[in-house]
């Protein structure tokens, strides 16, 4: 079962669904376009002209933290420390054979809730791509 994984980093939307990446100054990027296209259809959605119409100092920052706190955030972790937690974790082979296997392709199509993953992604450290937005030194 050991596979050469394509992917060194796995993104993890907040619909559990994954994607692979290799470095990630790609994976910001990719987090940063999602967050901007749901900044746009909250601003479609809601009816506004523009970011203005919110209110607030700043109406990105509103939007931003809503939309953090409906729907959660993206996450990112290496891929092989996931690989390596499943292999120990998971009891069935054939239910390891095929996360690890999906895992490894260059396109991933997983959902970590469909084999309930989020419990031993849990236990694996989170990279922090993201600066912190707002106030700077």
């Amino acid at each position: 079962m050991d596979k050469e994984i394509y992917n060194d980093y796995l993104l993890v939307m907040p619909s559990g669904n994954c994607k692979g990446f290799n470095d990630l100054e790609s994976t910001k990027a990719y987090i940063n376009m999602y967050y901007e296209r749901k900044f746009d259809q909250t601003l479609h959605q809601d009816g506004y002209n523009d970011a203005t119409e919110i209110g607030g100092e700043d109406p990105r920052a509103n939007v931003f933290t809503q939309l953090g706190v409906q729907e959660g955030k993206c996450e990112v972790y290496k891929t092989e420390e996931l690989v390596e937690k499943l292999k120990e974790e998971l009891i069935f082979d054939e239910e390891k054979e095929e996360v690890v296997s999906k895992l490894c392709e260059a396109k991933i199509d997983l959902n970590i809730y469909e084999y309930s993953l989020d419990a031993i992604l849990a236990q694996i450290e989170e990279i922090n791509v993201m600066e912190n937005y707002g106030e700077h030194d």
